[in-house]
């Protein structure tokens, strides 16, 4: 999953409200708030600011209240407090929803900021991985939501953590020395915890692994799997993304029952939690897929310059390119992908929303009911899926939905031209004789019947009488046409 990065701001006349320098919206170099008080058994932490304000009289300041449909979140802020730089309280009042109002005195400046912040609220398994978090093994800290708004306007910040004992910190961020330097604090992510890190160079990317955790499978794997999904990811669109990049894996905050994750692409890092369950294959699989799906983030939509939200398709096509990657680094087959698939589809035919809401209409409500989220990806999914098979059955193996992507990578994100709904549905009709099909299945609502629309394509439905149900498999009798269409992917 990845957040479109406008919904962390709100309009300029709230966010230069609270500026670290007095009449600009840049800090002074040296500028620092400090993280201290890390308890991982009260999950709770303490934060202090040395703030310069930007205006005489009243002032405002405000912690984020709400994001991505979790409400209530400046309820973690507590004990907000303020004094003067000799060491007078000011005082501060809650006007609500996360907003203080303060008065300083006009000789007393700087003000020092001092608040704890409270990361114990249980959330929806799916969230966690959507703000802070904080638990026995390992803390992810987002800067936009332990730090008031209006940071995120604010260039030459500088954070100091206080660790517990034996805790590392991994971030893209760069750092002086002792203190990370913020440029942007809503693309900020720090991962702590008694982290076991590896780092490798894939084209320019600089890609380092942090680890908490014990898992029934290896650091080595989970290197060798992470490196392998870049090199497949930067070949199938010829990405060339350069820098540093994040990937981490940690346990839940919480304890949690059955396989479950969570994940957010942020910027160049992915944020991913993972519950194992009872079944060690089943296990490593999903992770693969989400892992795969997190990472081609770093490239659709984070290297992009987004008008609107498109989330259909950076959300539910990327799943599909994922299981593509783990076809193309073979650890996945084909009927291993169609199984994904029929999965998905499972779940998309029992979706009230299934004929009466497209997925252009779903994706700006994802957040505001289960049913939209999933028309967004389990239908993005199985859509993306027919519309490439389509598309390599119509061009006989010269065209695909990865080249598509690398076409629409190259143009705009490469150029840094903007893009929304418009340029994409044009990249994916231009293709090939697929505007009925993007009428019908993307910006329509016509049902999906799957067997049908993949008979073509020599996946035939297998029955096992002794276990009962069907799958759908690749069939072992091709025509030519479809034993192109199938080795396609392994290109």
């Amino acid at each position: 999953m990845t957040i479109d990065s406008r919904l962390l701001t709100r309009p300029a006349t709230i966010l230069l409200l609270l500026l670290f320098l007095a009449g600009t919206a840049r800090a002074a170099p040296g500028t620092l708030c400090k993280i201290s008080d890390i308890s991982p058994e009260r999950r709770t932490l303490s934060v202090t600011c040395v703030i310069a304000v930007a205006q005489e009289g009243r002032n405002l300041l405000r912690f984020l209240d709400q994001f991505a449909g979790i409400d209530k979140l400046s309820d973690r802020f507590v004990a907000v407090k303020l004094q003067d730089a000799s060491g007078q309280p000011v005082p501060v009042e809650l006007r609500g929803n996360g907003l203080y109002s303060f008065t300083p005195g006009k000789a007393a400046r700087p003000i020092e900021l001092r608040y704890d912040v409270r990361l114990s609220r249980p959330l929806e398994p799916g969230r966690y991985a959507l703000t802070s978090s904080l638990g026995p093994e390992a803390a992810f800290l987002l800067a936009s939501d332990i730090l008031p708004e209006g940071l995120n306007l604010v260039g030459g910040l500088e954070i100091e953590f206080v660790a517990p004992d034996g805790w590392q910190v991994a971030t893209t961020e760069p750092t002086d020395g002792e203190h990370f330097v913020i440029s942007d604090v809503s693309r900020a992510v720090f991962f702590l915890g008694r982290l076991r890190m590896r780092k490798t160079e894939i084209d320019g990317m600089r890609l380092n692994v942090a680890i908490a955790g014990t898992w029934e499978f290896s650091d080595d794997q989970i290197v060798t799997l992470s490196e392998s999904i870049a090199r497949s990811q930067a070949r199938m669109i010829e990405g060339r993304e350069t820098g540093t990049f994040l990937v981490t894996l940690a346990p839940f905050p919480l304890p949690l029952t059955g396989l479950r994750s969570a994940a957010l692409a942020r910027a160049n890092t992915v944020i991913l939690m993972l519950n194992p369950g009872n079944d060690r294959t089943r296990t490593v699989r999903h992770y693969q897929r989400h892992l795969a799906h997190e990472m081609f983030h770093f490239y659709l939509p984070n290297a992009f310059r987004i008008r609107e939200n498109f989330d259909w398709f950076w959300e539910g096509f990327t799943r599909y390119l994922a299981l593509v990657t783990l076809v193309q680094t073979k650890a996945m087959t084909f009927n291993d992908l169609l199984a994904n698939v029929n999965d998905e589809y499972d779940a998309y035919r029992v979706n009230p929303l299934r004929g009466g809401t497209s997925l252009i209409a779903a994706s700006p409500e994802k957040f505001s009911d289960a049913a939209n989220y999933e028309i967004v990806y389990r239908k993005g999914l199985v859509v993306a899926a027919l519309y490439d098979l389509e598309l390599r059955w119509q061009s006989r193996g010269k065209e695909s939905l990865p080249g598509i992507v690398k076409a629409l990578y190259q143009g705009y994100a490469r150029t840094g031209r903007e893009i929304g709904n418009r340029e994409v549905l044009n990249e994916l009709s231009r293709a090939g004789h697929l505007s009925k099909f993007i009428a019908d299945y993307i910006e329509g609502v016509r049902e999906i019947a799957l067997d049908e629309l993949l008979e073509p394509y020599g996946v035939i439905i297998e029955r096992n009488a002794d276990r009962g149900g069907a799958r759908l498999v690749v069939g072992t009798r091709l025509s030519d046409r479809q034993k192109t269409l199938w080795a396609g992917f392994q290109k």
